[in-house]
């Protein structure tokens, strides 16, 4: 199936799950990714700090919430995509974004992003472990994301010792069943689901 048709069709799983669920069930699935985020990090050995801190991203709806796993966590990397006119920076940014900074969404596009100061992507270097959104994952690390490519250009300053983790519902982890794989897909080495943590390869 082309990339497009399976967005199309994952966003709309996405959409009809989102409008099904109880308050109840979101707080279990917060905690349920928090937990299996933790035992992401003990697999792979991996504590972040200050110094060398988590690269995340703030959660749209309809993605798998995990400001669970953002609340542990300070300062916390956080993608800047837009200027605060709303318009698309052209490069990856990041943002070192502390507890007591504000978040912005100049673009309703785009995630919340945080007001502390704009950082080069070469800012991905420091993080201990990268955790991404995705639409879904196959057991080759294969990550289909939204279509915008910002990840594929981002990735290509990180750490080669960070761990890359995909976050995604437990129906979007394929296994077996690969995605389609071009040459720039850099390859995730986890994926956590409400359900789960899949170590994936060998790292």
């Amino acid at each position: 199936m082309h990339k497009n048709s399976l967005r199309a069709e994952i966003r709309a799983r996405r959409s009809l799950y989102w409008d099904s669920r109880g308050r109840g069930e979101e707080q279990v699935e917060r905690d349920a990714l928090t937990a299996h985020f933790r035992e992401a990090l003990d697999v792979f050995g991996v504590t972040p700090r200050s110094s060398h801190p988590l690269a995340a991203f703030y959660p749209m709806e309809k993605e798998p919430d995990i400001s669970g796993i953002l609340a542990c966590f300070d300062p916390v990397l956080l993608p800047v995509l837009a200027r605060e006119e709303g318009t698309l920076l052209r490069e990856p940014r990041w943002a070192l974004h502390s507890r007591g900074d504000e978040l912005t969404r100049p673009n309703p596009h785009f995630p919340a992003q945080s007001r502390a100061p704009i950082r080069e992507a070469q800012a991905l270097e420091a993080a201990s472990v990268v955790l991404i959104a995705g639409l879904s994952v196959d057991e080759a690390g294969t990550r289909l994301g939204q279509g915008g490519g910002w990840y594929d250009r981002a990735l290509l300053y990180k750490d080669v010792s960070a761990p890359v983790i995909a976050c995604v519902f437990d129906w979007e982890y394929r296994g077996k069943e690969l995605l389609p794989h071009e040459d720039h897909d850099i390859p995730v080495d986890g994926v956590i689901t409400p359900s789960h943590f899949i170590k994936l390869g060998i790292k």
